[in-house]
């Protein structure tokens, strides 16, 4: 999805400033999708030109004017239109994977170091969504999504806790050719299904 779109969405559920919209994405988008902040002001511009989103300034007593944005009935039913024909499906990009994807390239203290680090992070991620749990303002998706998060991270956890020994004894061991080894064996197993 793209960020013009989350920005849609964002004003779906309120009136928010780009500030607002950033600090949404930093916080209840970040679990699940990744964003350039610096792409929401743009995006907004795009926005407002295609009349999905309005503003209006907002004069501030303790702080500077503001732009006060708001999603159009064209814009939210642009949105509505995107929501649905977003398919259910799921994109993985994720560093932490092809570094353990090679991790027979590393030494083992790195590969040591790597996976304490990986373990730090998706115990501060998992913290953080503990605590948006706490908030009794969500709709029932926010929340669905929260806890979907939390349960990826605890298994995450998991893994990371009952295989971190076996990977790291055997992480040396490399078959002559680790890709085609695994290629033949699946072709193998399939001949003989069939």
């Amino acid at each position: 999805m793209r960020v013009k779109t989350l920005c849609l969405g964002a004003l779906c559920l309120g009136d928010a400033t780009g500030y607002d919209i950033k600090k949404l994405f930093e916080n209840a988008f970040n679990h699940f999708h990744g964003a350039s902040f610096g792409s929401i002001y743009p995006s907004l511009k795009k926005l407002e030109e295609q009349g999905h989103v309005s503003h209006r300034v907002e004069a501030g007593e303790k702080h500077p004017d503001r732009k006060l944005f708001h999603v159009t009935d064209e814009g939210r039913a642009c949105f509505l239109s995107e929501l649905a024909g977003t398919p259910a499906s799921e994109q993985l990009r994720s560093e932490s994977m092809v570094l353990l994807f090679f991790a027979h390239l590393l030494p083992t203290e790195i590969l040591q170091q790597k996976l304490a680090e990986m373990e730090t992070h998706y115990s501060e991620e998992l913290n953080y969504l503990e605590s948006l749990s706490e908030c009794s303002n969500h709709t029932s998706g926010i929340d669905f999504t929260i806890g979907m998060g939390k349960s990826v991270l605890r298994a995450k956890l998991d893994y990371l806790h009952n295989h971190r020994k076996t990977l790291l004894a055997s992480h040396r061991d490399l078959p002559d050719s680790p890709w085609n080894a695994g290629c033949e064996q699946n072709n193998q197993q399939a001949e003989s299904s069939s």
